[in-house]
């Protein structure tokens, strides 16, 4: 076999035959990057990443990118969160590869912008998710998701079904984690689970690495043996799979592991750089669960109330539009209703039964709609657009002139996920009759992005999956803020009938009341 023809059939061989460099001019000698090794050579369909930051992560998979496109035939989509991340990433990382690199210009010398690169007879995409312009329209064999846990996840899946018709339908995606069970932590729980192990050279124990390798502070702490203190050579060890018989092949790489990043900087970092949150994600490379990052179960339901709402104070109802039309209903003493419908008579009934009830309505999801209620209903249903105020930096920003609202979305979504946490906001019912509206407020994560050149930490709501209820009580929430002055200290209802049971009424006759606590 030729290095020409070793070259095409290994990327070991194709590393090696062409000396291949990173972007900044050094070439890839894997020897403070032991655990990336096999991670060049896995072609496992389906991979997902779980990594810290600045890992040489994004270097590999941009390699392999070329790599498969030339020697596989595969037409490439690249995605990262955004337009500008895509420029950043191409002009800074990608065109320096090639321009470091003589077989990657030779490669690419037919078609090479930002968005897109000719390799041989097939194309690589690089696309952000962020913005309305993708290519929904391009067919592609592999889909690789780099930032995933900070792209939009709608954007994310309309990406994979330009997949549909190929004969490859690969898919990888890696991330700095968010919180526990979504983006690459949902499928990273999916797959095989691989672990970077390293043998002591002292008492032979096997581990992987974690802060209670760290033994010493300062100068003299070191990465050591949990078992007999050894200090760890950190370029020797090995992947080993927590299950056997899983599809997607999972990787989990933390600072730890990195030779180059000494136990003094890792605790550095934690002590004096970063927040808990981001030492987590982008040190650890692990999810990372606290106060305000998700709504759990646990405490959205504990702000349950098993009584009657009275419904005698004026309604806010809110509403998230689009394919169905899902909404919330609550007074000054809580939330007592949500549901769903096809189109907006039901919604004008709510209107119709409660003259004085406001309503605060998506206006994006549906354009016509919304509008045509505004028209009818004034001064009563207003239009809701989320955008920062730029001028005032103010969370709500009412227009009685057109009867819209401004809300800042990421400030509002933490304000009511707050509100819960703390217990201050009643929903009436029981948690078998709130369990299919928590499960909007469960595909919603908040992810901390922190900006070396700003210094600034910019905090974002993501979804994984269907929030439409857990957005009709923003609206609700928006509502409140202006029509219900009482609404940050909730009256708990007095005199109010538990749900369920006889009702004996002053007649003396008696009723059955229902279980169900929506509107009575």
């Amino acid at each position: 076999m030729t290095p020409e023809q070793y070259a095409s059939q290994s990327i070991y061989g194709f590393l090696e035959h062409n000396q291949i460099t990173n972007d900044q001019g050094t070439v890839l000698d894997f020897k403070d990057h032991p655990f990336m090794w096999d991670i060049y050579g896995d072609w496992t369909p389906e991979i997902v990443g779980l990594k810290a930051a600045q890992v040489t992560w994004s270097t590999c998979f941009s390699i392999k990118t070329f790599y498969v496109s030339k020697n596989y035939g595969m037409d490439v989509i690249y995605s990262l969160p955004t337009s500008d991340d895509v420029r950043e990433f191409v002009s800074g990382k990608v065109n320096r590869l090639i321009a470091n690199n003589r077989k990657l210009q030779e490669w690419t010398e037919d078609k090479d912008s930002i968005e897109q690169k000719r390799v041989g007879n097939n194309n690589i995409y690089y696309r952000g998710t962020w913005t309305d312009r993708v290519a929904l329209m391009i067919p592609a064999d592999l889909y690789i998701s780099d930032e995933t846990d900070r792209s939009k996840q709608e954007k994310v899946q309309q990406f994979e079904t330009r997949l549909q018709h190929s004969k490859w339908k690969w898919v990888w995606k890696f991330s700095n984690p968010s919180a526990p069970g979504v983006g690459v932590d949902k499928i990273w729980q999916q797959s095989d689970m691989k672990h970077w192990f390293i043998k002591c050279e002292g008492c032979n124990y096997e581990q992987y690495m974690t802060m209670q390798n760290i033994f010493g502070t300062g100068e003299s702490a070191k990465f050591c043996c949990i078992k007999c203190q050894k200090e760890l050579n950190r370029r020797k060890g090995r992947w080993a799979k927590k299950f056997r018989d899983r599809a997607i092949s999972g990787y989990w790489v933390s600072l730890l592991m990195c030779p180059w990043v000494s136990a003094k900087e890792i605790l550095r970092l934690k002590t004096e750089k970063y927040t808990e949150e981001q030492f987590t994600n982008f040190v650890l490379g692990q999810p990372y669960i606290g106060k305000g990052n998700v709504l759990t179960k646990a405490l959205l339901m504990q702000n349950l109330i098993d009584r009657v709402n009275p419904q005698d104070a004026r309604p806010i109802i809110g509403v998230d539009t689009g394919i169905d039309i899902r909404y919330v209903v609550g007074n000054k003493y809580g939330i007592f209703h949500y549901s769903e419908c096809k189109d907006y008579s039901e919604l004008e009934k709510l209107l119709q039964r409660w003259p004085d009830a406001i309503m605060v309505i998506d206006q994006g999801g549906d354009i016509i709609g919304p509008r045509k209620l505004r028209e009818k209903y004034p001064r009563r249903v207003f239009l809701c657009f989320f955008r920062a105020d730029r001028k005032n930096d103010a969370l709500i920003t009412w227009n009685d002139d057109d009867y819209t609202v401004v809300a800042d979305r990421n400030k509002c979504i933490q304000l009511v996920v707050d509100e819960f946490t703390e217990r201050r906001c009643p929903i009436f019912g029981t948690e078998s009759e709130w369990y299919n509206y928590w499960l909007h407020w469960s595909h919603i994560y908040r992810v901390e992005d922190f900006n070396e050149n700003t210094q600034q930490t910019v905090f974002k709501w993501m979804r994984s999956d269907r929030d439409d209820w857990a957005l009709a009580t923003v609206y609700w929430r928006i509502g409140i803020d202006r029509f219900l002055e009482n609404y940050a200290t909730f009256i708990e209802p007095k005199d109010v009938l538990p749900m369920g049971g006889m009702e004996v009424l002053p007649d003396n006759t008696t009723v059955f009341r229902p279980k169900f606590r929506g509107i009575a």
